[in-house]
């Protein structure tokens, strides 16, 4: 199993579980990849990466059941943000311009991009800029590289309350890994794979471990740190290159007070921001999503928090920010997906196994992609494609 992000973890649990021996080898420090969650000095807990739970999403809910997890609930919708900035738009032109996309989708061609629908319609301008925001913000990408159904969930989810784990989504991930045990090897990028046949060789920091099958369960981003000898199977390399990545980054500022829930979107910069509770009431924290690269751009993410931070003060001047305990992430800057999730990507039919491998992770969805639902589907996939060949 080469990655221990919720992909891997779920394949080699549902191996282990049916008897098979497996390794792990993670190139961080930790399990759970683009699922992070980190506790800040006032006791908040933020999510570095995944963070909600959407509807339908019931394969990451069969984990939270079985381990005794519970959920917190935010008190906040998670479509229903409130558009600043920009032209400006009235709510009620917001819905009539959903509701002209979501006929609009009802016949539309397969491969269309959502710029080329949003342009294609007669939408109150403000409401066409504030939708074209929500969509690149959420996709980490622009509206010319998302495929126009995406927006069908714009509507889909305005009323909905999308929750997180109580404590973190990463617990889910300790939870597997702390099952499969000495299984697992943190620090231990693998940078090499060896196959003729049935030898199959991985090596990774320094290590050399002879295996039967090898799970790809790392982003696409970064597969070109890994060499193959011979090169990976033509198939999957054509699928991994079929894969496109967003951009995203995230800033956590503490608070002095505790505001109410909230969910506001700066519209020209493509950001959003929200508050939510936790444990005891609203947590003591804003957080905040951005999304695609010119947003990262215009925020001057390389640079750190600080233009995202003069921008947040002007965007919520409701709240009691402490900057100086800012916390910041970067995905871009990762060393081990160097992005945020992905945007494009073939079927999962292709991503069928070749030669000893086996490839899963939430790009190789074709429902719940992006999302850390179809990353553990994905793993609990590839662990039947094994089980049935042996």
């Amino acid at each position: 199993m080469v990655g221990a992000g919720f992909a891997g973890l779920a394949a080699a649990d549902a191996l282990a579980s049916a008897g098979v021996d497996v390794v792990v080898l993670e190139a961080r420090d930790r399990v759970g990849g683009r699922v992070w969650s980190r506790e800040l000095e006032n006791g908040a807990v933020v999510e570095m990466g995944a963070e909600f739970i959407l509807p339908g999403n019931n394969t990451l809910l069969s984990y939270v059941d079985r381990f005794g997890l519970e959920l917190w609930g935010k008190d906040m919708l998670y479509g229903d943000r409130d558009p600043r900035g920009g032209i400006g738009v009235e709510p009620g032109s917001m819905q009539r311009a959903i509701a002209e996309i979501d006929e609009a989708l009802q016949d539309i061609e397969p491969g269309r991009s959502a710029a080329e629908l949003l342009d294609s319609l007669p939408l109150d301008p403000g409401a066409a800029e504030a939708i074209r925001s929500r969509l690149e913000v959420s996709s980490a990408a622009t509206a010319e590289r998302v495929e126009a159904t995406a927006l069908s969930g714009l509507a889909a989810h305005s009323a909905d309350i999308c929750p997180s784990i109580a404590g973190g989504n990463q617990r889910v991930a300790l939870a597997l890994a702390a099952e499969l045990g000495s299984a697992i090897h943190l620090s231990s990028p693998v940078d090499r794979i060896s196959w003729n046949g049935d030898a199959v060789i991985v090596t990774a920091a320094g290590s050399e471990t002879p295996v039967d099958r090898v799970v790809l369960a790392v982003p696409a981003s970064v597969l070109d740190g890994i060499e193959f000898d011979p090169p990976l199977p033509g198939s999957l390399r054509a699928a991994y290159a079929a894969v496109g990545y967003g951009n995203a980054a995230k800033l956590f500022v503490p608070l002095a007070e505790r505001p109410p829930p909230s969910a506001v979107l700066s519209v020209p910069e493509r950001y959003w921001t929200w508050t939510a509770t936790g444990a005891d009431g609203v947590q003591p924290v804003v957080n905040a999503f951005a999304g695609s690269a010119p947003a990262l751009a215009r925020l001057q993410v390389t640079e750190g928090p600080g233009t995202w931070l003069a921008s947040l003060g002007q965007l919520r001047p409701d709240l009691a920010l402490l900057p100086d305990d800012a916390v910041f992430k970067n995905w871009d800057a990762d060393p081990w997906v160097r992005a945020a999730y992905s945007s494009e990507r073939p079927s999962t039919s292709a991503w069928a196994p070749a030669g000893p491998f086996h490839a899963c992770g939430e790009h190789t969805c074709d429902g719940n992609a992006a999302l850390m639902d179809g990353a553990l589907a994905s793993g609990r996939r590839v662990a039947q494609e094994i089980l049935d060949a042996d």
